[in-house]
């Protein structure tokens, strides 16, 4: 058979499969019968998942027992367990029941959306450079550091492009009129103070600086001013309302191509010739989108220590979930580390500005016009998280609410010239975002009836042992076949109940009136002296408590109450699982501290130690890399080297780029047969050191790759519990240390206060 006959077999048969899976899931059989087609179901997965050369319709078969067993639950759970208990208990019996459904909807979007994930190539671009497009690079900035914007200006400078074809911009929203004639001086100081940093800036670069004269409609705003101040023909609509000082060549036109990067967001060198080729290739393609791979780990990843061993929190959506949505056609523009095609921008009417997510927004509108868009899973921009749980807290009220407005304002399922495929990826983008609502229904559930005896799940154990108990192995199975590798389990559970109960008002809000939030701006960069327990984490002492209250009572119940044990087992069984995720959740609200000047990049690369003065080199590893210089390990007890002596390192990139550098030792660690050497760079230039550390994609395609491991479902919860234990130690260590410091204090007062009187 050839390929296209290959492929009429398989559509074929999912066809047929699919309609056997609904119209079966509707079958009634006995409790005996569904067990046995359960479990047989979910040995037969078990399997399929075993089978090393996985291809497309194995994979559908795959989830296919996924839904299957799925929707014989929700099936079972809809017409036999839905009954009027009263009225509190028939409220929480129907909460549930809701917190449940939208878990499956999203489960069963999650599988629809990865049925086929793209790994896309990037395609050659023409030898004969005049074919290339020209390229505006946007670096739109608010209040984040100068330090942070230089590096990625100079980053950019980098790119290997031709000269003429490029040009860079500073959008800075920082230093506005509005802001530079703020009625608080200290503001308006301020802002003239980043006004002319930034320019200078731009001066030393030659590369060209915009503000404007109002701070309207945030981000997109922004960036609005600057495509149409750049576009030929368009410029004198905001000519007047703008601040442009060009140091470099004089832009005769926009470019074709507009690449976006937050300011934090550091390109690597081979960003263009990795994506322009796409827009060559494809006319009616208005996006290609690339992952934001981050230098430092989230707050919740460095609390708990995860960020080496496991993949990043947003590696799931990056890894996978964003080539599933390109295999739809529905890769959305997330903001930065994307390039877009300025005239379907100006059809358009620029960057859309109607919610405070421009960036979906902006991908919704273009797909409606029956563009395209390109997922290319290749990190070409190094970004930062936020340093602190309440800045990433900040982050996501605003990504939940932006996503929510998006829904209830331009629903996707009303959007003219979305295809049906495309309305159900933009809906699943959106209603993910409830989660918070869902996660504290999860966590109070079980407490209602261990410690009210409110029902709240009306069914007998062998109902659940025959439904349930394959509904959920068959769905944590599915999630880990399709995110393993970039996602271990049960910590998407972690990172969801540490957002649920600080997302809930945003998420009521945005839901209340959609029109209401405005755009705030993540804080970066953020440095914490001394380690601290993040007030937050009250609340979650609270609910540790109430769940040791709930166990305990619901052994009372077991005891007193046998006629409940089956109800009292799930409940007792479910709020340890709760229990588990609050311990790892106080756990990753004791914020670490963070001091360091410049972020270690963790990596394994060659390089040669040569020895000043002698014609002696070695080899060695680099194992870590900064802005300030770079850490070797080398095996040679012949050689060790004198703190601040010099030392010259050579080393290469995986463009086979050879790098000099002349370093100075500031530490020397010795285990047995190997040596660890830390040298900071001296003398070098700024844009080749940073050239080095960030230009280099191959670097974070492998850093990448090291943490992509995939852990069983059992050995996955067993790390977290570990994880979670080590980290609620440290909470509740530096807990008492507080509470005895402030006795202590307190005790001093007393003591002073005692003396006072005594000499009065």
């Amino acid at each position: 058979m050839n390929e296209r006959s290959i492929k009429i077999f398989n559509f074929l048969l999912i066809l047929i499969l699919s309609v056997f899976i609904f119209i079966t899931s509707f079958v009634y059989l006995d409790i005996f019968q569904q067990a046995v087609l359960a479990y047989s179901l979910l040995f037969c997965c078990y399997l399929l998942t075993k089978i090393k050369k996985q291809d497309d319709f194995l994979r559908f078969l795959i989830l296919s027992i996924g839904l299957y067993l799925t929707l014989r639950y929700w099936i079972f759970r809809t017409f036999y367990t839905i009954t009027y208990e009263g009225f509190f208990e028939s409220l929480t019996i129907l909460s549930l029941y809701i917190a449940e459904t939208y878990a499956i909807a999203i489960h069963l979007l999650g599988m629809f959306v990865n049925i086929n994930p793209i790994k896309r190539q990037p395609p050659s671009l023409p030898e004969d450079k005049k074919y290339l497009p020209t390229v505006d690079i946007f670096i739109p900035t608010y209040n984040e550091p100068i330090d942070i914007i230089r590096v990625t200006a100079i980053a950019c400078k980098k790119i290997r492009y031709p000269e003429d074809k490029i040009n860079i911009y500073i959008l800075d929203d920082g230093a506005t009129q509005q802001k530079r004639n703020d009625p608080d001086p200290e503001k308006r100081k301020e802002a003239c103070k980043r006004y002319e940093e930034l320019k200078n800036l731009a001066k030393e670069l030659e590369i060209n600086y915009i503000t404007r004269q109002k701070n309207e409609h945030a981000k997109a705003g922004n960036l609005n001013h600057a495509l149409w101040l750049t576009s030929e023909g368009y410029h004198e609509l905001v000519t007047k309302d703008s601040e442009w000082f060009c140091y470099g060549k004089p832009p005769s036109k926009g470019g074709e191509l507009i690449l976006v990067l937050d300011c934090d967001h550091v390109p690597t060198s081979d960003f263009l010739e990795k994506t322009v080729g796409f827009f060559l290739k494809d006319e009616k393609l208005f996006l290609v989108q690339t992952p934001h791979f981050f230098i430092n780990p989230t707050p919740i990843e460095r609390n708990l220590g995860t960020y080496i061993e496991s993949p990043g929190e947003n590696e799931m959506f990056y890894g996978e979930i964003h080539q599933g949505l390109d295999f739809w056609n529905s890769s959305f523009f997330c903001g930065s580390g994307a390039i877009l095609r300025r005239k379907y921008l100006q059809e358009a009417g620029g960057f859309s500005g109607k919610t405070i997510t421009e960036d979906a927004e902006t991908s919704l509108t273009l797909h409606g016009r029956g563009y395209n868009s390109v997922y290319l899973r290749k990190p070409l921009i190094c970004g930062l998280s936020p340093e602190t749980f309440d800045d990433f807290i900040t982050q996501r009220s605003r990504w939940t609410q932006g996503m929510i407005q998006i829904l209830m304002l331009k629903n996707p399922f009303k959007q003219r010239g979305l295809k049906l495929y495309q309305k159900l990826c933009y809906t699943n983008n959106c209603v993910f975002w409830f989660f918070g609502l869902a996660r504290v229904i999860f966590i109070f559930a079980p407490l209602l009836y261990l410690l009210f005896s409110l029902r709240v799940y009306n069914v007998s154990i062998e109902q659940i042992l025959s439904y349930a108990l394959p509904h959920l192995i068959g769905s944590l199975s599915i999630s880990n076949y399709l995110y393993g590798k970039v996602r271990h389990p049960f910590f998407s559970e972690v990172f969801e109940t540490a957002q649920s109960f600080f997302l809930l008002f945003p998420t009521i809000g945005a839901i209340l009136n959609p029109r209401a939030p405005t755009f705030k701006v993540t804080p970066k960069g953020t440095s914490l002296e001394k380690s601290v327990i993040n007030i937050r984490v009250v609340i979650f002492y609270v609910l540790l408590i109430l769940c040791i209250l709930g166990f305990i009572a619901g052994i009372n119940k077991w005891i007193y109450s046998p006629l409940e044990r089956g109800a009292v087992a799930v409940c007792i069984a479910w709020n340890i699982f709760n229990i588990s995720m609050i311990i790892a959740c106080i756990g990753a609200l004791y914020e670490l501290r963070q001091i360091r000047r410049y972020h270690r990049i963790i990596t394994e690369e060659d390089a040669l130690i040569i020895i000043p003065n002698t014609l002696r080199s070695l080899r060695a590893k680099i194992v870590d890399i900064s802005l300030g210089g770079m850490a070797l390990t080398f095996k040679d007890n012949l050689f060790i080297p004198f703190l601040n002596s010099k030392l010259e390192i050579v080393t290469w990139n995986s463009f086979g780029e050879e790098f000099r550098f002349l370093t100075t030792v500031k530490r020397v660690v010795k285990y047995r047969d190997s040596l660890t050497v830390g040298c900071r760079f001296e003398g070098e230039e700024e844009s080749k050191i940073i050239k080095f550390v960030y230009g280099d994609s191959g670097r974070w395609e492998k850093f990448w790759e090291r943490r992509e491991k995939a852990k069983g479902i059992v050995s996955g919860f067993i790390y977290l519990i570990k994880t979670g234990f080590i980290a609620l130690g440290r909470n509740i260590k530096a807990l008492i240390i507080f509470v005895f410091s402030e006795i202590k204090k307190y005790k001093n007062l007393g003591v002073l206060w005692k003396e006072y009187n005594t000499s009065k």
